[in-house]
């Protein structure tokens, strides 16, 4: 598509999560931590789309830093989504008139639990759902404190807090929308966030890795497995993430909670690490997979696009330059017909062109992203 006279190739990327996982704190992140990675490269640039956009994103963002700057950071602390609001991220090709927007939908966690019929925002949950299913990538954030310390008395509340089924049923319908589309992206990526106490490259003392993903494939595992079944062309990937990478977890306590499964709630108390310094791992991963999946998907697009409109202006050259005949040449060239088939071929040469350029642009905005190795939190798990 185009804006402005300029191309942009948009994407929707879903968010499939629960309450209180940190939704809008992870779109802050993929913001502010891609601005930083993407610096140190001169070919390409990520930022805010529009005003509310920013608006929102300065807003997560100030909230989460004054909470850390208080030493001791509560989670529960920072408000949760009331409303749905779109987010609109620009990956820009430095120099290039080439865009790739990406567009995240943040909604209340709880509708996802309830299918917004407690809070009566039944339709409006619909239409996240019809976003979520048309997304092109799905990202399920992942509670790792619940996952971890949840304890085994309460282990039988751990599928209805992490909203195993409804995901599913969300999963199910986005897969079947991918099958039938197959020449678009179909990425699901598993993000447990908050992992900052059980990864020992964050900082901790210990080093859950293996636990934590164990774990998580098996609460997850019939997802897994009806993602394989339902699109067995769909990536899944595995990737933790600190979500802040500077605070350590000092409890979790099952507290009452009138609205949550079982009336209770695992409220986590955190200590920041001295200097308080956000250091988010994995991030940079995520942002790497998400723009190199993109990227590439417009740049089929593109080839496609490139080799149509190929044909079309070779078409159209011929059709204006082809001699038919004497006097038929003649009442072309009075009546003005070979100079109006011309400028169509001139016209939609200047389009190959352009498509041309466009192409060649996502090829050196891939290749700058393919030199950057991955780390080894990211794991195949298709």
């Amino acid at each position: 598509m185009t804006d402005d006279n300029r191309p942009v190739f948009a994407y929707k990327i879903g968010l499939l999560a629960p309450s209180r996982v940190g939704k809008s704190t992870l779109i802050a992140s993929l913001l502010t931590e891609g601005q930083q990675m993407l610096a140190q490269d001169a070919s390409v640039l990520l930022h805010s789309a529009d005003r509310p956009t920013a608006n929102r994103l300065a807003a997560t963002y100030n909230m989460v830093t004054g909470a850390l700057k208080a030493r001791v950071f509560m989670p529960g602390l920072v408000p949760s989504t009331p409303d749905p609001s779109y987010f609109h991220l620009l990956l820009e090709a430095r120099g290039q008139d080439l865009r790739i927007r990406f567009d995240i939908l943040d909604y209340p966690g709880g509708w996802l639990e309830d299918g917004g019929a407690g809070t009566g925002h039944e339709q409006r949950w619909n239409e996240c759902e019809e976003f979520l299913a048309d997304s092109s990538v799905l990202l399920l954030p992942i509670d790792s404190v619940l996952v971890m310390d949840s304890g085994e008395e309460y282990a039988p509340l751990l599928s209805s807090h992490l909203a195993v089924f409804q995901i599913k049923q969300v999963i199910l319908r986005w897969a079947k929308n991918r099958r039938e589309r197959q020449d678009e992206p179909a990425l699901i990526i598993f993000c447990p966030v908050k992992c900052e106490t059980y990864l020992s490259d964050s900082g901790s003392l210990q080093n859950q890795a293996a636990q934590l993903r164990e774990r998580i494939t098996d609460q997850f595992s019939e997802v897994l497995e009806a993602v394989r079944e339902a699109a067995p062309h769909a990536s899944i990937r595995y990737l933790p993430i600190d979500t802040f990478g500077c605070v350590e977890l000092v409890s979790a306590r099952w507290t009452p909670h009138t609205t949550s499964p079982g009336g209770l709630a695992l409220v986590p108390k955190y200590r920041v690490r001295p200097p308080g310094r956000i250091v988010r791992k994995g991030l940079d991963d995520l942002i790497s997979l998400l723009c190199r999946q993109l990227v590439d998907t417009a740049r089929t697009q593109s080839e496609r696009t490139t080799t149509w409109r190929r044909t079309t202006a070779a078409y159209s050259r011929n059709h204006a330059e082809v001699r038919e005949g004497f006097f038929r040449d003649l009442w072309l060239n009075l009546n003005g017909e070979r100079d109006r088939r011309r400028r169509v071929a001139a016209q939609d040469e200047g389009l190959l062109a352009e498509s041309e350029r466009t192409t060649q642009s996502l090829f050196d905005v891939l290749a700058a992203l393919a030199a950057r190795q991955t780390g080894t939190r990211l794991h195949h798990l298709s």
